[in-house]
């Protein structure tokens, strides 16, 4: 069976005052379930802009 929530963030993460989550739901229901299932993603709609920002800190160090 597969998981029912996975977090796609990273450590930088933690305490951002720009996360924005950006939520994705996946249905898995198979013929015969008796429920729904579903899968959920969550991760932040400004991921890439503090991607950038960590590897440029990295990157001057």
């Amino acid at each position: 069976m597969a998981e029912g929530f996975y977090l796609e963030l990273d450590d930088y993460c933690s305490f951002c005052s720009y996360f924005e989550p950006d939520i994705e739901k996946v249905d898995i229901t198979t013929l015969g379930d008796r429920a729904r299932s579903y899968t959920t993603t969550i991760k932040c709609i400004n991921a890439y802009k503090c991607k950038r920002i960590s590897e440029n800190m990295r990157n001057k160090k």
